[in-house]
Formats: structure tokens, sequence, C-alpha cells
């Protein structure tokens, strides 16, 4: 049995997809004349996570959804026209009969319903894959084509730090609003966990960034978090290009690196309560044991900055 289902792409002509990895489910859109043309049956990638799937798997949920009721309508139809008929004619094979005779009334008709699969509303961030010229358009950040797989790193990570930097200019203006809302006591702590977690992506986007320049330079494997840990980025990059950190930042730049770094991750691990082992890895005297951290956006700042000259200075020599 084959059920007509017809697509609409957006306004801009883009068409939802979702990644069927249950760890991703990243949702994205693509032309749709370059889903047609362009991507293969057989590999189409998440711009996110990197899941390599058959074309057919890429539905999203509310697409299934529209997709089930178009086929139970059909269905329903179907079986609706084949009763009819049988009932019908069964009503006119007793027709002469002088025993008994079998009426049929059909009941209300149950319509086939094919309205064209549309999309979601178009999204603000358009790519365009500068090997395979397919367009496709996020919500964030977005690291690889869905059409030929190409690695979008350094554009994924301009586009992170551009976010942050965002979230931090607006978060007076963000905590403003949320005290009409739930208080000021509660807004304040929500901004500041917002800031927190500026900190955590930043160091998040950097990790993923030095980790797929060091792949196009290096063979050697690396751990996941080798990036997040300063001193030992800088000494994998080098062993692979003879060139460490120190190369496009200060000393100075560095040690807050490290500092940042480490508060980053006594936030994650640890809700921010400073330990000996933060102390010792940091150099940070500034707080004893037991105290709780508390970040200011001139050092989330201060970061952002750092991060993007370090990245600057790794991508042009990994260019080379």
């Amino acid at each position: 049995m084959t059920i007509p289902v017809t697509i609409q792409s957006d306004e801009k002509g883009y068409f939802d997809r979702e990644c069927p990895n249950e760890e991703c489910l990243f949702q994205f859109k693509i032309k749709l004349s370059d889903w047609k043309e362009k991507v293969s049956d057989e590999a189409v990638y998440c711009p996110m996570c990197g899941y390599v799937a058959d074309s057919d798997k890429w539905w999203t949920q509310e697409q299934l959804e529209s997709m089930r009721e178009i086929a139970t309508s059909y269905a329903l139809n179907m079986i609706q026209s084949e009763l009819d008929k049988s009932f019908k004619k069964l009503e006119r094979s007793t027709r002469n009969n002088k025993y008994f005779k079998i009426k049929y009334k059909p009941g209300r008709r149950i319509s086939f319903i094919n309205n064209p699969i549309g999309q979601m509303p178009e999204w603000e961030t358009e790519i365009v894959c500068p090997d395979c010229s397919t367009s496709y358009s996020v919500i964030g950040t977005a690291y690889f084509c869905p059409c030929c797989g190409r690695n979008n790193v350094k554009t994924a990570l301009i586009d992170s730090m551009s976010s942050i930097e965002k979230m931090i200019d607006s978060l007076d203006d963000l905590e403003e609003h949320l005290s009409e809302k739930v208080g000021k006591d509660a807004a304040k702590d929500m901004a500041s966990k917002m800031l927190e977690d500026c900190l955590g992506n930043i160091v998040s986007a950097f990790q993923k960034y030095a980790e797929l320049l060091y792949s196009q330079i290096s063979e050697n494997s690396v751990r996941v978090n080798d990036f997040q840990i300063v001193e030992k980025g800088s000494n994998l990059f080098l062993q692979a290009c003879g060139k460490g950190y120190d190369a496009w930042v200060s000393q100075y730049e560095l040690k807050r690196m490290i500092l940042f770094f480490q508060r980053r991750h006594i936030l994650e691990h640890n809700a921010g309560i400073v330990d000996e082992r933060y102390i010792e890895k940091s150099g940070d005297t500034s707080y004893s044991v037991g105290q709780r951290l508390v970040l200011k956006k001139n050092e989330v700042r201060e970061l952002l900055a750092i991060v993007r000259k370090l990245s600057n200075g790794l991508a042009m020599e990994c260019d080379k």
C-alpha cells in the first residue's frame, strides 16, 4: 500500500530534520532542494554530534505524528469504502428475497485528510558549507555539515563566543525582568547561575575546538577532557606542531586561563565549594577551603578574550 504524502518547505525553503541518535535528538533545517539533490541516501550527518545514519531516519517527531495521522485517515477511509461496497452488495443480494431483507445505511463519511506536512518557523542562523554548498539552519551551534560531514569547528566556536558575550551583556536586563516574575533574591541567584554557565560554556567550546584542531595535525588519540586542562592541552600542541599556548598568549594570560578553567571545574563538580586541590592547581589564594566561589562578569569576559586570542593563534598554525 502506498500513501501519498506531500512535504512543504518553510518560507525560506528549509526542511526540518532531527538527529536519530537518542542521546542527541538535535533538530536542524536543510534546504529542501539540497536534501533532494545533494544529500546521499546512505549518509546524513548530525550538525551537532556528527552521528551518521541513512537519509530515511531523520524525521522529526512532529513529522512522524503528521504521517501517522495521514496514514490513519487513509486506512479508515479505505476500510469504510470497502465496508460500504460489501454491505451494499449484500443489500442488493437480498432485494428479491421473500423472507428477509438487509438494509444498509452508511454512517458518517470518514474523509481522507492529506494536508501537506509543514515545517517549523524559520530560524535565524543560516550556514552554507564551503565544501559542498549545502545550506542548513540551526538554533545555537553546529559542528558538522549534514551533507558532507565537513567539520565547522571554527565557525562553531565563533558563534559560541558571540552567543556567550550576548548572554553576559543581557544579564542585568534578564535579572531585572526576572525580579518582576520570581522576586529579587531568586532573580539574583538565577543570574549568577547563568553567569557560571557562561564560564562553563566557554571551557566546553574551547575544549571541542582544540580537540578537533589537534586531530587535524596529529594521529595521537586524546582523552575526552584533556583540553580542559590548560597545561596538558598546551603540551599536546607543543608536541604536535612545536608550539604551546605561550606562543600566542602571555604567561599572565595563561595563568588566568588556568585559574578560570579550575574555577569552572570546581563549580561543575563541587558546587563551587573551594577545596585544597583547587587552591593547589589554580594558585588562587583569595579563597580559603570551604568558601564558595563568587564569579564576576569581568572575569568571564577576561576568559572570553583569552580564549579568542588563543583560538585564533591555534587556527592560523593548524592552517599552515
